[in-house]
């Protein structure tokens, strides 16, 4: 794993290094985790803050799968929730205009007809208005025939996780998933000396607004009051969980160390947790885009020299979660891309220069080369799974 760390920390070029990265792999022969760069840069004369093993990172979209999938998979489990069942019924604001046949899957599988996404914090005064807002925005496809990648699809399936079980998101998974599990990893804010930090600012989603790029947007970065012009550390990177939905939503919110990830990771696989056949289900491909599954992304990889599926998601601050469907096999980590690399909101334009920042794909791509070479290789450098 040093080595990956290594590759992570030395993606684009200077100026655009990732600030820290962590990789880990579990396979059946144990677990292995690395670490490098820093949690919080030197500054001002501070010596600052090494990443660590027990550095909680922001998941971003990562929630996507570790929280609400998760949850979702166990209601299902449970017999409290149908994939086929119409969003409408937990989400009574949500109907007319195609609305009416959107189901769960659909909100998981990015085929409810969603746009992809809207900043809901210019126009939302609380969580529950944001929530309310999000139902109400019209679809931009008939659900079903098209898939689009949609932060609206999952920020309504985590609030369907709540009407459900009664519970506040954060409350649901403590509850149901990191107890039981054993897990550090919660929604935030949590300490920011137990964080690494995520970004230099808001000057991404601000530049989004202010361009209206690649999304347009019938607002002006002006018309929100609430930027944030400093490092991000220990509160969530994304807009809307940040600004709108109290840093808890179904889409981004959740931190989380590495061996929380991969025990995670090894609980969904493992057929106790999550039944086997409600796993098969969920890693169903979509017809309409076969790389897509419930929740998940879907990938077929060279493994024990054969082709095998494994589900993941990334998230938009580096972080990467993956697991094999038919092998004993978890890889977690990331690279804060976004700090030290993007820098404070611009004071002469419209958008800070994100031309340079080291691609999401790049460090999925490091860790996923990691897990196969990793799966290959005996046990003499890992840790024993069941010491975790």
């Amino acid at each position: 794993m040093t080595s990956a760390v290594e590759r992570l920390l030395s993606l684009g070029r200077a100026g655009s290094h990732p600030a820290s990265a962590i990789a880990g792999v579990r396979t059946a022969a144990g677990t292995t985790v690395a670490e490098g760069g820093w949690a919080q840069r030197p500054a001002d004369g501070l010596p600052g803050e090494p990443m660590t093993r027990q550095t909680l990172l922001d998941l971003a979209s990562v929630t996507k799968i570790a929280a609400t999938t998760t949850l979702i998979m166990l209601l299902v489990a449970d017999g409290q929730l149908r994939l086929q069942a119409p969003a409408r019924r937990f989400l009574p604001s949500f109907s007319g205009g195609g609305k009416d046949d959107v189901t769960v899957e659909h909100l998981l599988t990015h085929t409810a007809g969603l746009p992809p996404w809207w900043p809901v914090y210019c126009e939302a005064g609380d969580r529950e208005d944001a929530l309310e807002r999000v139902q109400l925005l019209p679809l931009a496809s008939q659900p079903g025939t098209a898939w689009c990648y949609s932060d609206l699809g999952l920020i309504l399936a985590g609030h369907l996780v709540e009407r459900v079980t009664g519970l506040g998101l954060a409350d649901a998974f403590r509850q149901l998933v990191a107890e039981p599990l054993g897990l550090a990893a919660r929604y935030g804010p949590v300490p920011a000396d137990a964080a690494a930090a995520s970004a230099d600012s808001d000057a991404y989603e601000f530049g989004m607004v202010a361009t209206g790029r690649p999304y347009p947007v019938p607002f002006t970065a002006g018309q929100f009051p609430g930027w944030r012009n400093r490092p991000l550390r220990g509160e969530v990177n994304d807009g809307n969980a940040a600004h709108a939905l109290g840093g808890v939503a179904g889409h981004a919110g959740l931190f989380a160390t590495v061996d929380d990830l991969l025990r995670l990771g090894a609980a969904v696989r493992g057929g106790d947790f999550v039944p086997a056949p409600i796993l098969t289900r969920f890693a169903a491909p979509v017809p309409v885009h076969p790389e897509q599954a419930a929740g998940f992304r879907r990938a077929r990889v060279q493994l024990g020299g054969s082709v095998r599926t494994v589900l993941h998601h990334g998230g938009f601050t580096g972080t990467y979660f993956a697991f094999g469907l038919e092998d004993e096999l978890v890889v977690a980590g990331g690279a804060m891309r976004l700090y030290g690399t993007l820098g404070p909101i611009p004071a002469d334009g419209p958008r800070a220069d994100v031309s340079q920042l080291v691609a999401g794909a790049d460090i999925q791509s490091v860790l996923l080369d990691a897990a196969m070479q990793a799966f290959e290789l005996p046990s003499t450098h890992a840790t024993p799974a069941e010491e975790l």
